[in-house]
């Protein structure tokens, strides 16, 4: 297999059906050239050969017929640097986005002029769009989360209303991650991208990416990210709402393993939504800005923090103006109103996705590690 065709076939993997394909151009090619050595993208085009799919050293060792002890020492270096993901004895590579990209530049690992190159390839590819297409379930892959302290005063206002405007459980940032026993920060890779390549974030230079569960207890035993507690979680969430950060997660009905805090200048969600209006990007959350005039001293806060730039001032009748066509619903806006005059008020029901979605993908990962495992302990006495 010729060195094009290798990294072509990477390529491929890191474009399986769930995720966000790399469009065949020259940027793609520069992107892959410094994630990849020649050597690791060896091994991923013949070794590992399919994302998600979970594949023993022994058998990397075997289709690569690179000798075990070899094979060894260059899958811990790349499970180190973020390139391949180890779950006890097997290696699994993720699909470019989201996945892999968040995992390499979240763990900063990698030689600084290969991070660089990637993270200016990355960027660029970015602003090209290329990650604007739809899961193939035909839904957005992140939702807005709206911000703590709006929600909070909508609830209390909300008491009285009808059943079918309560607020819902995923609604509220604490109550989604409180199930959870553990939780870290660690490195955001979109910002972390964006200043490698010479584009740093406009709004902050903070960490605020948050992970929980068993995601999080793999980040701190990994020595990427930092343990918190649930108390802490969330005032590092409500600063990250006075940085101007829109809390987003993974648009499904269950906690997510992670939240993120975006931006729109070097989230790629944000960004398209913003940049290239591509709408079908996010869900937007279920709840609506509401000014209210005889408080408002149009003091433009609201219009500085919104990260959609869907604030406006009207100066012939000294008003601020909300763009709903542009609005996502994240409130910060009403977090950061000096004067409190902007309430959030929830207009309609929409629930995130059915816990079913992507079950096909699941149940052909879930088949093809039990397949591995039963033949990895068939075959253990030998090894």
């Amino acid at each position: 297999m010729h060195t094009k065709e290798i990294y072509e076939q990477v390529r491929i993997i890191l474009s399986p059906f769930l995720g966000v394909p790399l469009p065949k151009i020259e940027l793609t090619n520069k992107l892959l050239h410094n994630l990849f050595t020649e050597e690791e993208a060896f091994i991923v085009a013949v070794g590992i050969q399919k994302a998600l799919i979970p594949v023993t050293e022994r058998r990397i060792s075997k289709r690569t017929k690179i000798p075990k002890k070899e094979i060894r020492e260059i899958l811990r270096k790349m499970s180190y640097k973020g390139k391949l993901t180890k779950i006890g004895p097997f290696y699994i590579i993720l699909p470019y986005l989201p996945g892999f990209f968040e995992v390499y530049f979240t763990s900063n690992r990698d030689a600084p002029e290969r991070m660089k190159k990637a993270g200016e390839a990355h960027y660029e590819l970015i602003k090209s769009g290329f990650h604007v297409k739809h899961s193939s379930s035909g839904y957005p892959f992140y939702r807005v989360i709206p911000a703590i302290e709006p929600i909070l005063k909508t609830i209390e206002l909300n008491t009285t209303l009808s059943v079918k405007h309560r607020i819902l459980p995923y609604e509220i940032l604490e109550k989604y991650l409180a199930k959870y026993k553990i939780f870290a920060i660690q490195t955001c890779s979109c910002r972390n991208a964006a200043k490698l390549s010479g584009n740093p974030c406009k709004r902050t230079d903070e960490n605020f990416c948050v992970s929980a569960g068993l995601l999080a207890d793999r980040i701190i035993k990994g020595g990427v990210g930092r343990q918190v507690t649930l108390s802490e979680l969330m005032e590092i969430m409500k600063r990250a709402e006075k940085e101007g950060l829109v809390h987003e997660t993974i648009n499904t009905k269950s906690s997510s393993v992670f939240v993120c805090n975006c931006c729109s200048c070097c989230c790629g969600f944000l960004k398209s939504v913003k940049e290239l209006k591509n709408r079908g990007a996010i869900a937007t959350s279920n709840f609506q800005p509401i000014i209210d005039a005889s408080i408002c001293q149009a003091c433009k806060k609201c219009m500085k923090i919104c990260p959609m730039e869907a604030i406006s001032y009207q100066e012939e009748e000294d008003k601020i103006v909300i763009s709903l066509e542009e609005c996502i619903g994240c409130g910060l806006c009403a977090s950061n109103c000096p004067q409190n005059a902007v309430i959030l008020l929830k207009i309609r029901n929409i629930a995130p996705v059915s816990n079913l979605v992507g079950l096909a993908l699941i149940r052909r990962w879930f088949k093809d590690f039990l397949r591995l495992t039963l033949s990895f302990f068939q075959r253990l006495p030998n090894i």
